[in-house]
């Protein structure tokens, strides 16, 4: 049986897995959401009226197009001015089903595939182990040593024995605050703990490890700020992202949800060196140069268009000092007008800026490819504004 679902699992699902504790937990309103919503009507009507050569190549993407055609009643309460229904949309956001991912923690089309939740749950589980595996809290299982190893082993753990041994070695806790947003997830001593979630806390260990406490980092397509959330309990608080101003609405009411008020800077707002910055996607051009220490992208430059994946390429080697981390896949897949999802590191590798220090499969999502380029400062780049 060519069964897709079964693909994307890295540890197979056997007949007498148990079943896995899960479940959803809806948001908790409350008027300080309406206060976090002027700010962040704000900062979008800040952003639309500033003026960059970036900002007008609009060609369609997957993520143009998801925005304009999922998110319009949420643009409407923006272009009303309306905070308070702004807040009331954002609580309930992610309740029902999404065919896209990436902007909330709900059931969404990476782990449905018409299953039911027991489907869904072990999906989750089975990121966990390999975040485990990935960090070495867990023991990589090998088939050449079969059941008499550790073969088969590691999905029968407890997920809150795996979420202690994490929380362990990080030093934090990984289980995010409840209540500014809807979450779907493996149930953790009381907590829920969503895939994104641990795609987020993966991307952030491997920024955390070379980067510096006192480092400027920056992340291109943040999606719901989960990386940054996660880096910010790291201690890398200095952390940039450049995403399209309305998923910086999102990510924007979750980390000031999650994190508070002071922990976060929106477009038009004074910037401070100990906050995440939420910056339009076209202000990464008015960056000073070697800017940062790490810039990383996580499963989105693949489906951008060309003519803004070329910029990004530009901008990225004039700002960033050190590393350009990508986890991405390399499907290519036929899109409509013909083109084709892009290839990442075929495109870089044509860019003698980008030296590739390893190339290695991701460990937690199968089809999808890890690499770490060191940025030659050397080649001068111009700026595109």
């Amino acid at each position: 049986m060519n069964d897709i679902f079964r693909h994307t699992l890295v540890h197979p699902m056997e007949r007498e897995t148990r079943p896995l504790p899960f479940g959803k937990k809806d948001a908790q309103w409350n008027p300080e959401m309406v206060v976090t919503c002027r700010r962040l009507i704000a900062a979008y009507k800040a952003t639309i009226l500033q003026e960059s050569r970036l900002k007008q190549i609009t060609d369609d993407d997957l993520w143009s197009a998801l925005m304009r055609d999922n998110l319009g009643q949420m643009i409407s309460f923006i272009e009303a001015e309306d905070a308070e229904q702004l807040s009331r949309y954002l609580v309930d956001f992610g309740k029902e089903y999404t065919w896209f991912g990436g902007i909330t923690t709900g059931i969404d089309g990476y782990t449905y595939w018409d299953r039911d939740e027991q489907f869904v749950a072990y999906s989750y589980f089975d990121k966990l182990l390999c975040l485990g595996e990935a960090l070495g809290v867990l023991s990589v299982e090998s088939p050449e040593q079969g059941t008499d190893g550790k073969w088969g082993k590691n999905g029968l753990r407890n997920p809150d024995e795996i979420v202690d041994a994490l929380e362990a070695q990080l030093g934090i806790r990984i289980i995010p605050p409840q209540g500014p947003v809807h979450v779907a997830g493996l149930k953790i001593r009381g907590g829920l703990l969503h895939y994104r979630h641990i795609n987020a806390l993966y991307l952030a260990t491997r920024i955390r490890d070379i980067a510096a406490p006192e480092d400027r980092i920056c992340e291109f397509g943040g999606g719901l700020g989960l990386a940054a959330f996660y880096l910010n309990r790291m201690g890398r608080k200095d952390v940039t992202i450049f995403d399209l101003p309305i998923v910086n609405v999102l990510s924007g009411y979750f980390l000031i949800g999650t994190l508070g008020q002071e922990a976060v800077c929106l477009e038009g707002e004074e910037s401070r060196n100990e906050a995440i910055k939420l910056r339009a996607n076209w202000n990464c051009s008015s960056e000073v140069d070697r800017t940062f220490r790490v810039t990383a992208n996580q499963d989105s430059f693949p489906e951008i268009n060309r003519r803004i994946f070329d910029e990004y390429v530009q901008q990225i080697k004039r700002i960033t000092s050190g590393f350009f981390l990508s986890i991405n896949h390399e499907g290519e897949q036929l899109i409509a007008g013909g083109a084709r999802l892009l290839h990442v590191s075929k495109l870089l590798s044509a860019d003698r800026s980008f030296a590739r220090t390893y190339r290695s499969p991701y460990w937690l999502r199968r089809g999808y490819v890890e690499e770490l380029y060191r940025i030659d400062s050397g080649i001068s780049v111009g700026a595109a504004d």
